[in-house]
């Protein structure tokens, strides 16, 4: 029978077994290339996700600097914004993106797909694969107060003080320009050499000690009140008097002839002289005490003598001598030596003065940075002697610090009894320093103490400090300031006038930039 045949050879088909290898083999190739191939569509769908990522991100940022947008305005700069970063070219194609502003919270939010089309998944009826994201940015409404604590030590001349102008215009201008209203940015200025100069507007301020009533006034004379002793007549005649007096750094500047107050200001004793301990006359040594370089004795090595003594004797009588101020006419450098600075800006809104006060900076002096820190930190405080920053648990202000040096701390010690220069912490035979030594290397030393002390107490505040080191050849101090500032990460190194210019421009940046809270 003609179907017998037939069914015979399926039988022997079915009972063949030496092809089974390949057909089964063959067989599998399918899901095999299926996984590979899915594999490979996968991974590009998280590539297309990670772009989106990016994209939309961007999108919230560039909708989020802007607090006045409308709906339609906000979707039309995210679309733009993706579409800069997600151009047509990359995998996947953007779809439904939608743009929320939430004013309660005062965040923008920005959500989309990227619809990624397979290879071989196509095969298992998979077309597509569609990835999502959503990025949330907090709207920068915080304001901000900004206090620039700049070297303008003789070191800074030149070239290095252009450049540093330049810079710190181009800061200003950066976050005012940002600024929706200016009244929500202010900047102040604290201009640093070896003292620190407020102002000769602020002459016989109650702060200032009018009364000479601080500890440290006049310390140089051996303190108030001095014994002055008073002769007249010879031989058995000669009859003296002691009668004590309080010697007052503003009547001995009255007392001069064609010499004034420059502005500046000596140290308060330590911690004081870092901190904001508002100034109190019923406590009379956190007053402030206008800065005094006494003449010193016209014999031994001294550096500052610029009046005659007017007696003979040791240098204690040399130095405390007072007569001779009443009608001086100080040679060379004077009561004002080592005030070389312009004077600090305090907080303001007003561009205008702030670029100008850059613009006035001159290079001139020695470096002492924590003095510099100390009254950044007392014009960003709300408290006396200046009034314009926010209360310190004011959410809505940001408060900030920029730190700047191009060298090392310097303190000029002497082999005298006063063991060193008159500069912003007296001599340092007085104390007021915490250390006495004529080692100028120790005295630099110890301002790297009171520099970390002054960036520890800065940042317990709640300032932002940023640091900078500018043409520091020096790897302890590039150190010290890496560790002054709030993190590492806002140390910058400026071996050059670009890189200086680069770091202004990034903390710039990082001031009005928005954060990524989601």
């Amino acid at each position: 029978m003609p179907f017998q045949g037939l069914f015979n050879l399926c039988a022997r088909f079915c009972e063949e077994t030496r092809g089974n290898v390949a057909t089964i083999f063959a067989l599998s190739l399918v899901p095999v290339a299926l996984l590979s191939g899915g594999a490979v569509d996968l991974s590009q769908s998280m590539n297309a996700r990670s772009r989106l990522a990016q994209a939309l991100d961007a999108a919230a940022l560039a909708v989020g600097v802007n607090t006045t947008l409308s709906n339609a305005q906000a979707t039309q700069i995210a679309n733009d914004f993706i579409a800069a970063n997600y151009p047509g070219r990359e995998l996947g194609v953007v779809q439904n993106v939608n743009v929320r502003i939430d004013e309660a919270t005062d965040t923008v939010t920005v959500t989309g797909e990227a619809r990624v089309q397979t290879t071989m998944l196509g095969m298992a009826g998979i077309d597509y694969i569609t990835v999502h994201w959503e990025s949330e940015v907090q709207r920068a409404r915080q304001r901000l107060e900004l206090v620039m604590v700049l070297d303008n030590t003789g070191s800074m001349g030149g070239s290095k003080i252009r450049n540093l102008r330049d810079s710190a215009e181009l800061l200003t201008e950066i976050l005012f320009d940002a600024a929706d209203d200016p009244r929500d940015v202010k900047i102040g200025l604290v201009p640093f050499a070896s003292t620190v100069n407020v102002g000769t507007n602020y002459e016989r301020a109650w702060w200032l000690d009018p009364d000479a009533l601080s500890p440290i006034h006049a310390e140089w004379a051996g303190g108030n009140p001095v014994e002055v002793e008073t002769c007249t007549g010879r031989g058995r005649r000669r009859r003296c008097e002691t009668e004590e007096i309080w010697v007052n750094h503003w009547d001995l500047f009255d007392q001069l002839r064609n010499t004034t107050w420059e502005g500046c200001v000596e140290a308060r004793p330590i911690p004081m002289d870092i901190d904001d301990t508002p100034p109190s006359v019923g406590n009379p040594s956190t007053l402030f005490v206008p800065y005094f370089a006494p003449d010193e004795p016209d014999n031994g090595s001294y550096s500052n003598s610029y009046l005659n003594d007017g007696v003979n004797g040791g240098v204690g009588t040399r130095l405390q001598a007072l007569d001779k101020y009443d009608n001086g006419r100080p040679s060379r450098e004077g009561p004002n030596r080592s005030c070389t600075t312009t004077p600090v800006t305090p907080l303001t809104s007003t561009e205008r003065t702030v670029l100008d006060a850059i613009d006035d900076m001159d290079a001139s002096g020695t470096t002492n940075i924590p003095n510099g820190v100390g009254w950044g930190i007392r014009l960003i405080s709300p408290g006396a002697p200046f009034t314009e920053g926010s209360a310190w648990d004011d959410d809505e202000y940001i408060k900030a610090m920029v730190i700047l040096t191009d060298g090392n701390n310097v303190m000029s010690g002497r082999n005298t009894g006063q063991m060193s220069d008159y500069e912003a912490y007296g001599y340092v035979a007085d104390g007021r320093l915490g250390r006495r030594s004529s080692s100028s290397n120790v005295l630099s030393n110890e301002l790297d103490d009171r520099t970390e002390a002054a960036c520890a107490y800065a940042k317990s505040l709640g300032i932002r400090v940023y640091t900078i080191t500018f043409q520091v050849n020096s790897s302890s101090t590039r150190d010290l300031m890496r560790g002054c500032a709030s993190n590492p990460s806002l140390y910058f190194d400026s071996p050059s006038s670009e890189a200086l210019e680069d770091a202004f421009e990034m903390i710039a940046g990082d001031l009005t930039n928005l954060r990524l809270s989601r």
